[in-house]
């Protein structure tokens, strides 16, 4: 069996099937991923300014920091939060070590009273994201996945399983509630995949597929489902 097609029958398990937890990997990435609701954008200011420095000691590097209409757009579904940051870590491990760390605890305090968080550490799945190509700038997407109906969730997935196998999306972490290190704010109870395309219109193409259109039914049926896709910014001259 091929990973993307692995990856693919894991999907389908994991958001379907009870949740067990699963084995972690010391060369796998890690991803920390912070959903926020922003108060106080002059205190997030100041904090903001002072983490570079932590994360490059962690070798941590943002891959997503903006927020709904700053470059993430809801596609299905609804927001908790309207900010999200995403960031690549060499591992699980490292994230917590970046986290737990006497110099992030130090800024940590300056976003006191700033917004609410949530903040989960997630395996990635060794799979490498896209870079920009002939001018063309990757995305990510993140989807949130929890099963109302297992039969018609399975039947969804199944559906499009030969189109999702033959897309070029790299699923680059993929986490069950219990997969989670949940770092700050409440336990989530979905399913994350979190996938790297070429492009926005990539996916937006996969989306447009009459397998994917005529699956949306028993989809709509079986699960409760927010995507939100952010398309990588080019680098700052």
């Amino acid at each position: 069996m091929s990973l993307k097609k692995y990856l693919v029958a894991t999907l389908l398990w994991s958001a379907c099937m009870s949740s067990t937890g699963s084995a972690r990997s010391q060369d796998n990435p890690g991803f920390l991923f912070v959903n926020a609701t922003v108060t106080d954008a002059e205190k997030l200011g100041v904090y903001g300014r002072a983490l570079p420095a932590v994360y490059a000691k962690y070798e941590g590097e943002y891959r997503i920091f903006g927020g709904i209409g700053r470059g993430i757009t809801v596609l299905e579904g609804s927001a908790k939060h309207e900010s999200v940051i995403f960031a690549e870590f060499n591992s699980l491990d490292d994230v917590e070590a970046f986290w737990w760390s006497d110099e992030y605890r130090k800024v940590f305090p300056l976003r006191e009273g700033a917004g609410q968080f949530d903040v989960i550490g997630i395996e990635g799945t060794g799979l490498e994201p896209y870079e920009a190509r002939d001018g063309v700038q990757p995305a990510y997407v993140f989807t949130f996945i929890k099963v109302t109906d297992r039969d018609k969730a399975m039947a969804y997935v199944e559906a499009t399983t030969d189109l999702t196998q033959n897309a070029p999306g790299r699923v680059i972490a993929l986490a069950r509630p219990d997969d989670y290190k949940v770092l700050e704010g409440p336990a989530p109870d979905f399913t994350i995949e979190i996938s790297s395309w070429p492009s926005v219109s990539a996916f937006e193409d996969y989306l447009s597929d009459p397998k994917y259109i005529a699956a949306i039914p028993n989809r709509d049926a079986g699960m409760d489902l927010t995507i939100m896709i952010a398309e990588v910014p080019k680098p700052q001259q």
